[in-house]
């Protein structure tokens, strides 16, 4: 049995997105969790904002806070296809105490 750990999940799209399009991205990153047995527990979605800081010349973006629960061992994995999605600006996982 292996120790879960409640996880926020900050996901920060393109906004050369639309809403409906960043949301499905969001999704489609939440079925990655979902597949390897992560636990969705909720999802906030925050909208277009002005970044604190331009990356890349961006100034905006879609934001996404997921909430989950998953196995610690999988978060490296998770992260991994976060870096190689081209339309994730940034992204930032926060463990959080049950």
């Amino acid at each position: 049995m292996t120790m879960e750990r409640n996880y926020e999940l900050m996901v920060i799209l393109s906004p050369k997105l639309g809403e409906d399009e960043a949301s499905a991205q969001n999704e489609s990153i939440l079925s990655l969790i979902k597949e390897i047995g992560g636990e969705i527990i909720k999802t906030d979605p925050w909208g277009k904002r002005m970044l604190a800081y331009p990356i890349e010349k961006i100034t905006e973006a879609h934001y996404f806070v997921n909430y989950l629960n998953m196995d610690p061992a999988a978060v490296k994995g998770i992260k991994q296809q976060l870096n190689i999605n081209e339309h994730v600006i940034r992204h930032m996982f926060v463990a959080k105490e049950k």
